[in-house]
């Protein structure tokens, strides 16, 4: 039965590959679109252009930030897909920042990009000129950033308070700055 459990673990082959695939998708479809929007600023630029380009630079602005938030999906769905390699099949010599030893840091740095992504809608938002509804708009935002925040933020306190109390003396509480109320 262990034997079997064990290779089940490559199960999880469906789902990077899946990640990979959609990673690259929004790569290329994200360069593409920012040769394209390049290529058409330039024959502007020139007086080439077949149509002349009345976007302002807000807008202009807002499509180059479209492109990096399509980059930012790609890079979520990489950085997944390499997390779980790392995690069920075996570690990959990566920068230090992408070593993935638990499923927490795997969480944490989608956690990371899911808000730089947020960020850039709210802020494309904001050079298109949308401003009906902002403040709502804005607050969708705002709330899950703040909560993600919140989360991450309360994993890593209840992780130090875990490893004091480990690497505490048999019977000794652990420091009492740690324990939350306590402003000592």
């Amino acid at each position: 039965m262990t034997g079997f459990l064990l290779k089940t673990r490559y199960l999880i082959l469906v789902p990077i590959l899946g990640l990979a695939l959609a990673a690259a998708t929004f790569f290329i479809f994200g360069g593409i679109g920012l040769v394209r929007l390049l290529y058409s600023l330039v024959l502007t630029a020139l007086g080439l252009a077949a149509e002349p380009a009345e976007a302002g630079q807000g807008i202009i602005i807002f499509e180059v930030v479209e492109n990096v938030h399509t980059f930012l999906i790609g890079t979520v769905l990489y950085i997944t897909a390499v997390g779980l390699y790392q995690l069920f099949i075996q570690e990959l010599d990566f920068p230090a920042w992408l070593k993935i030893d638990s499923t927490d840091e795997l969480e944490t740095n989608l956690i990371g990009v899911t808000v730089v992504v947020l960020a850039v809608n709210f802020m494309g938002a904001i050079f298109v000129g949308n401003t009906d509804d902002l403040l709502q708009y804005g607050a969708g935002i705002a709330l899950p950033i703040a909560a993600l925040g919140v989360f991450v933020g309360l994993r890593t306190w209840s992780t130090k308070i875990s490893k004091k109390a480990d690497t505490a003396a048999p019977g000794e509480e652990p420091a009492a700055r740690d324990v939350p109320g306590n402003n000592e």
